[in-house]
């Protein structure tokens, strides 16, 4: 049975403080076994949003948000979002020349990006009006174990040049509505960030809009439940990573499981290592799963919800996906979630 689910109208931001408020100790993101609880999620989104008051963003502001799935995302979104500026995320794994055209066609004047592509992102920086860009590396919110590991590896080489302000530096400058996210998402708008290149299009999003999207998200799907862990493989950069296997997650008091680097064809070891509840993709991440042979004679009874978006899911591909889960224990359900494009073109405010 689907869930009916109220969220009160409030921002993004406020969502997850009432979340935060309700689930404390619960985990809220999990980044390679580093278990981060509500309670000290909204504590570093707050202090991230103090370091961006220190920087001079303020409300109306555009942010843009170059970075996987990692930590420094997540507190960046809620964090702008808090106050009042605009989070253009986009995908890192873009071309320069995308990325270049995307920061020049939002009017950031602010650029957090993937420190392993600063270099290229040089180019872009002096052709706009970027005030100020400060680079996050995956290994910034490791465990520390793995953290060291990551640091001893990459001992000794050297590194280029940057006129980027590391995460650490920007962090440590933190003392302590209408506002909006901007997201990729494929389908129909009447909005606009986009090179011609791209297939994606960047949508401006209300605060009504992305919460109402987590709710029928979660009304479709109709069994996450707090607690429930989600494997958010999904890109942060696109609305649907975001608003399903983000926002939607945390409304319930979720786990999002994230992954910075993540191939289609390592979906049966993700859902090995993270034993999720919840896992969610197209049809190109699904298309990979029933060709793999990884789940064959595991134990994946845990799986209780497989959502799916996107075009190409055709009957043998659900059909083939049903039986791969039901032959290795996962009873589950099996839902389709439109676009965020397409559920605001729906439900125009």
């Amino acid at each position: 049975m689907k869930k009916q689910l109220i969220i009160p109208e409030s921002s993004v931001y406020d969502n997850l403080k009432r979340s935060a408020k309700e689930y404390g100790s619960l985990c809220a993101v999990d980044y390679f076994g580093r278990e981060i609880s509500y309670r000290e999620l909204i504590r570093e989104v707050n202090r991230c949003a103090c370091a961006l008051i220190a920087i001079g963003v303020n409300r109306g502001d555009v942010v843009s948000v170059c970075l996987p799935n990692v930590p420094q995302a997540v507190y960046l979104l809620y964090a702008i979002n808090k106050l009042g500026a605009v989070a253009d995320m986009i995908d890192p794994y873009s071309s320069e020349k995308d990325i270049r055209e995307r920061i020049v066609k939002s009017g950031s004047r602010y650029l957090f990006a993937l420190e392993s592509i600063s270099e290229k992102l040089e180019n872009a920086i002096s052709s706009a009006d970027i005030k100020l860009a400060v680079t996050a590396a995956v290994s910034d919110e490791m465990p520390i174990v793995m953290k060291t590991g990551h640091l001893i590896k990459n001992f000794g080489k050297k590194k280029q040049k940057s006129s980027f302000m590391d995460w650490n530096g920007f962090i440590s400058k933190a003392s302590p509505t209408d506002r909006y996210i901007s997201a990729h998402s494929t389908g129909e708008t009447t909005a606009a960030y986009v090179s011609e290149e791209d297939n994606s299009q960047s949508i401006c999003v209300s605060n009504k809009n992305f919460n109402d999207f987590a709710m029928y998200c979660l009304e479709e799907c109709g069994n996450i439940d707090k607690a429930d862990r989600v494997l958010a493989v999904l890109p942060v950069s696109h609305g649907f990573g975001i608003g399903t296997c983000i926002h939607s997650v945390f409304s319930v008091g979720g786990t999002a499981v994230i992954l910075p680097n993540f191939n289609n064809n390592d979906i049966d070891k993700a859902i090995i290592r993270y034993c999720p509840n919840v896992i969610a993709g197209d049809s190109r991440m699904y298309k990979a799963l029933a060709d793999s042979s990884g789940l064959d004679g595991k134990d994946i009874s845990f799986i209780k919800t497989a959502i799916m978006t996107g075009s190409g899911f055709e009957d043998t591909l659900k059909k083939d996906i049903r039986e791969l889960l039901r032959a290795n224990g996962s009873v589950c359900s099996i839902c389709r979630i439109v676009s965020l494009t397409e559920y605001i073109g729906k439900n125009q405010e």
